[in-house]
């Protein structure tokens, strides 16, 4: 019945009523014509029989044979009548006509009133009594006898049968005719359901179709609104409704090509400069390298590394850092052709694919490029920065298999400029070898060797309270790589170097391996000790520092409340969702998060809320004219109120002279490290003689 369309339900609602009433009707009068006839035929007999009765008494009384004859054939004339049969008192038929189909035994029924005597589906029979009426005596010489009741004598007997066969055809034109009337009735209510069905029906399906249009993408299906009543204010709802629908859908469907047409620009392009970022930078790589290997112009990639950049952050802050790089950008893309690519890969990292050019032209272009930097002079507000860069390059021929081989050589190239004096040109062959990119330059092995010959000397901060006594002992974690016969290479070189080759992270775990065993120890002596650790951008985006931490903290059975993790802002600032997720985790763990180099942009307060870091250390633009300059005594001022107010820790690191100290005591500042406030040393001295022996 639910998949009924309305059309048929509506035909239904019309017909079957309809048509059970007018077969109810037609049957009974049908049937009702066919029992009149069937009274009429019995009526007749009825009658016939009882006019025939006396007319044959006369006769049988004077024994006129030939006129009861007559009066038989003459009834058989009649119309119906099969067979008339006249018997006398002895039930001896003296008279007959027509075929009789009564039998003897029938005949010779002895009836007291006019009856049906038989009947079959050919024929019915009716009998009545001959009567005396005429009495044969006196009533002069006879006596009256009012107790005996005058009981008239029968002398005979008259039967008539009667042919239903004209009943029967009667009968069943009675019926023919009823069911032509049914049909004809039928084809007539038929007809009008359903002209009525599809008057009611068609503007309905008109809009279901509309909607399955709608439905199926077609938003510019209408209805003609040619209906009145309900189903017109219908009609034009649904048209006013397509139509707003279909505004809405192409306005949205304009939205959603701008939006996918920026989503597109921007998962193709760096957002601060406007050019190419790594990944459509590789994109771009593998096609070129598609195109050398089909048989094509050999083509030679530059790698650009920016030599000064990390002076300009932290004596200026991001915002400057942000500038010079769009400036530089800009710069680079002023010396090469259209058909050249320009990409920003990261940080102070750029990289170019000189179509069609190689050899001697290639390294003339790397060589202008270098001369552009070098000659390049930064202005920031009143300071003006030399800037240069390191340039790698190395020729893509088809030989190379991969564009893998192609960034190892290249990285290469530019680590080796840099290591040469920066500001300077280094080509690099690609070669398939994976250990190519170890083999070109030694510092992954040299950093590889020192860990596994402990030769990572870990060295203590030590910090000052400034504000009232100090109750415990806060120390910051560095570290230097001591080599036979080469200068020690501090903690922030050796991460960046540490960071091409991905060992980070093991410097990393070494650092937290002493935090956590000083914290042991510091708790066996009950000794209350804070300790700061430096985490690396490799380490902030791998999930395996967290289970190493979570592992570290839980076999030894130590909260990690007194331990926090700082990492720098510009890790914040470029990789927001995983500093934000790694902060999360280390919060779940009980530590503590920090932020390094805080305050040199406006971008920084935004940071805290993002990650809610417990300590910030001020950068040291903040810190470096603190006497001298007023600017900077006010925003250093107003930095220490913002995160005082949020519950945050501050530090200034690199004090060296005493008044500086006292200066950042009175602006509420709130830990203090540098030579001015204890000179750093090697950890394991420390912490024997600061904190494990003191009083």
């Amino acid at each position: 019945m639910n998949r009924l369309t309305l059309r048929h339900r509506l035909l239904m609602l019309t017909l079957l009523p309809s048509a059970l009433i007018a077969i109810a009707l037609v049957a009974y009068f049908t049937f009702s014509g066919i029992r009149t006839l069937e009274g009429e035929l019995r009526a007749n007999g009825m009658a016939t029989v009882r006019y025939l009765a006396p007319i044959s008494e006369y006769g049988i009384i004077a024994g006129q044979v030939e006129s009861l004859h007559g009066l038989a054939q003459a009834t058989v004339q009649e119309s119906g009548v099969k067979a008339a049969i006249i018997v006398n008192q002895k039930g001896r038929t003296i008279a007959v006509s027509g075929h009789v189909s009564l039998s003897a035994e029938e005949l010779r029924r002895t009836l007291s009133e006019p009856a049906q005597v038989g009947e079959t589906d050919q024929w019915v029979a009716f009998g009545a009594p001959v009567k005396r009426s005429i009495s044969e005596t006196d009533p002069l010489f006879e006596g009256n006898d009012d107790n005996k009741a005058a009981t008239p004598e029968v002398i005979g007997h008259i039967f008539v049968e009667f042919d239903k066969t004209e009943l029967v055809n009667k009968q069943r034109q009675l019926l023919l005719q009823g069911l032509f009337i049914v049909l004809f009735g039928l084809l007539l209510l038929a007809a009008l359901a359903v002209a009525m069905a599809d008057n009611l029906a068609r503007p309905v399906m008109r809009l279901v179709q509309a909607i399955r249009n709608m439905s199926s993408g077609h938003l510019d299906a209408r209805v003609p609104a040619t209906s009145s009543g309900e189903l017109g204010i219908l009609e034009k709802g649904f048209n006013e409704m397509a139509s707003h629908i279909e505004e809405v859908h192409l306005s949205m469907q304009s939205r959603i090509e701008e939006a996918t047409a920026q989503l597109a620009f921007q998962a193709r392009h760096d957002a601060l400069t406007g050019l190419l970022n790594r990944r459509e930078f590789e994109l771009r790589l593998e096609k070129a390298l598609a195109g050398v290997q089909a048989g094509g112009d050999e083509f030679a990639v530059l790698f650009l590394d920016l030599d000064r950049f990390k002076q300009v952050n932290d004596n200026c802050g991001y915002l400057a850092g942000d500038e010079l790089l769009r400036q530089m950008a800009l710069l680079f893309q002023g010396r090469l052709r259209d058909e050249d690519t320009l990409a920003r890969l990261g940080g102070d990292e750029f990289s170019i694919i000189l179509a069609a050019c190689s050899g001697p032209r290639a390294n003339q272009v790397a060589e202008d490029i270098c001369g552009l930097a070098a000659a390049y002079r930064f202005i920031w507000q009143d300071k003006v920065f030399a800037i240069g860069a390191s340039v790698g390059i190395t020729t893509v021929t088809r030989k190379v298999r991969n564009i893998n081989e192609i960034l190892a050589a290249g990285d290469a190239a530019c680590h080796r400029a840099k290591e040469s004096g920066r500001n300077r040109v280094c080509e690099q062959e690609a070669m398939h070898n994976p250990e190519r990119r170890q083999e070109t330059s030694n510092w992954a092995s040299r950093i590889a060797k020192a860990l596994a010959e402990d030769r990572l000397l870990v060295e203590a901060m030590p910090l000052r309270t400034l504000q009232g006594q100090a109750a415990n002992h806060f120390v910051e974690l560095t570290a230097r790589l001591n080599e036979p016969g080469q200068p020690p290479v501090a903690l922030a070189a050796l991460i960046d170097a540490a960071e091409r080759y991905e060992l980070a992270p093991a410097i990393d775990q070494r650092l937290i391996d002493t935090a956590i065993g000083a914290q042991l120890r510091a708790r066996q002596h009950q000794r209350t000790l804070h300790c700061l650790v430096p985490i690396s951008r490799a380490s902030v985006g791998n999930h395996e520092i967290i289970n190493y931490i979570t592992h570290s903290l839980s076999s030894r059975n130590l909260s990690g409340h007194r331990l926090c993790f700082v990492f720098s802002e510009d890790i914040l600032t470029h990789l927001t969702s995983q500093a934000m997720e790694f902060s999360r985790q280390i919060r779940a763990l009980g530590c503590q998060i920090g932020l390094d180099d805080f305050g040199g942009g406006l971008s920084s307060f935004t940071h805290l809320r993002s990650i809610s870091p417990s300590y910030v250390k001020l950068s040291r633009s903040l810190t470096r004219e603190l006497g001298g300059n007023r600017a900077s005594t006010a925003l250093l001022r107003a930095v220490q109120e913002i995160t005082a107010d949020q519950g945050i820790h501050t530090i200034a690191e690199g004090i060296d002279d005493l008044d500086t100290l006292e200066q950042l005591r009175s602006l509420g500042i709130d830990f203090a490290e540098g030579r001015a406030v204890a000179p750093s040393e090697p950890f394991e001295v420390w912490l024997e003689g600061a904190v494990i022996r003191s009083a």
